[in-house]
This record gives structure tokens, C-alpha cells and sequence, in this order.
């Protein structure tokens, strides 16, 4: 789903991500993001039903969020319906929140 959310960005014509892009959390955590535009500081996660569910699993995706939060970064979560039912909602959220960025810098 990675790649079919990747091909979504090609598709609208959105600035590419760096992709498993490394950051490193105040207390020296290093998560790994799906997709990273670091300029703009925003991230995206691809947010399967598998890997997300689950107490333990929220947990540990509200502490890594916290983290971002932390470091000024804005998360935009990414599930399987935005990239095969709504991709053009999909690119808008994100160019709203790039240009946003660009904006306050």
C-alpha cells in the first residue's frame, strides 16, 4: 500500500517524499516514517488495520506521534480508502499541509 499511496503523489503531481525516512525523537528514540518531506516538516504513515490495531499498537503509534509532535512535525495519516477510493482527497490533505508549511517558514 506503500507504493500505491507513492503513485498517488506521482499521479497529483506532489512533491516526492523521502521515503523510511529516520527521525530521532527528544529522548533519542529513532522511528522510521513511511514518508518524510523534512523541509516542510511533515510526515506521513501508512496506517494498515494489521499493524495499527490493537491496545498495544495504539499505544505505541500515540507515543511515536507524541514524539513528532514533539519535534514540530505534522502527521498525516494515510489509510487503505484514501489511496483506492478518494486518492484526489488523498493529494489535497496533502498539499494543504505542505504548502502550509512553506507558508509559516
Amino acid at each position: 500500500m506503500e507504493s500505491e499511496a507513492r503513485l498517488v503523489m506521482i499521479d497529483y503531481g506532489l512533491p516526492l517524499p523521502e521515503l523510511q525516512y529516520e527521525i530521532r525523537a527528544l529522548d533519542g528514540t529513532v522511528h522510521r516514517v513511511d514518508f518524510a518531506w523534512p523541509e516542510q516538516c511533515v510526515v506521513a504513515e501508512y496506517e494498515s488495520i494489521a499493524w495499527h490495531s490493537g491496545r498495544i499498537e495504539m499505544v505505541r503509534d500515540k507515543k511515536r506521534y507524541a514524539d513528532f509532535q514533539d519535534l514540530g512535525l505534522t502527521v498525516i495519516p494515510i489509510v487503505v480508502d484514501d489511496v483506492r477510493r478518494e486518492p484526489w482527497l488523498l493529494a489535497h490533505r496533502l498539499e494543504y499541509h505542505l504548502s502550509r508549511a512553506k507558508m509559516a517558514s
